[in-house]
């Protein structure tokens, strides 16, 4: 690795904290990949760890106001509300919470209105498409979820004209209160912060990685 690319540990901080900051990063990048105004409306789609992360990014770096997450099964919503999330329901009621929120009407699947940035964690054809119908006229999609082939009614993107765009790895970032910092920094302070070690599953011993990766 180039000595750029490595990152002391502090020695307070136990392994399972440590494997959490690379990930972390991913996420504030994410989280910060399109701009957040003060009080903004901002959903996230799915709730699995690299969601979870993006929720307490978000919280901890950005002025959003209301956090609205999707969120599948029982710990994943518990987690997200105590990560920082405002308001956490199944999946397939957050076009309704946005309608409301928003005080949005909707026309068929697609909101008048809508959330002013949708933050997706999964990145399939149904969840970058659920993006689109929730975010406001001229709002911003982030796929933060790594996608493959999708398949997707892109009018929406054209007559509305969203910004869809895509946060990949991490780097330096811009802060809303003028602070730069790259985002390895960033993560070290957030998964200290958010007790984000909670997240880790299972653990291995080295000498067990085949089983681990299986």
């Amino acid at each position: 690795a180039h000595p750029s690319q490595l990152h002391a540990v502090p020695p307070e901080m136990s392994d399972e904290a440590a494997v959490m900051v690379e990930p972390a990063a991913c996420a504030i990048h994410g989280a910060l990949r399109a701009p957040i105004a003060e009080g903004a409306t901002v959903v996230v789609i799915g709730a699995g760890s690299l969601g979870l992360m993006v929720v307490a990014a978000l919280r901890a770096f950005t002025p959003a106001g209301p956090i609205i997450v999707g969120a599948r099964y029982p710990h994943q919503q518990r987690l997200a509300r105590d990560l920082g999330a405002s308001t956490v329901v199944e999946p397939g009621e957050i076009p309704r919470v946005v309608r409301r929120h928003t005080q949005s009407m909707a026309y068929g699947d697609q909101l008048t209105g809508g959330a002013d940035v949708v933050l997706d964690c999964v990145g399939d054809s149904a969840t970058i498409t659920l993006a689109l119908q929730i975010v406001r006229p001229r709002g911003h999609v982030v796929v933060v979820g790594m996608p493959a082939t999708v398949k997707l009614e892109l009018t929406t993107l054209w007559h509305r004209e969203t910004n869809l765009v895509g946060a990949y790895a991490y780097g330096a970032e811009q802060l809303s209160d003028g602070r730069r910092a790259r985002t390895f920094e960033l993560a070290f302070e957030l998964v200290m912060a958010a007790r984000l070690e909670r997240l880790v599953s299972a653990t291995y011993p080295l000498a067990k990685y085949s089983d681990a990766i299986t």
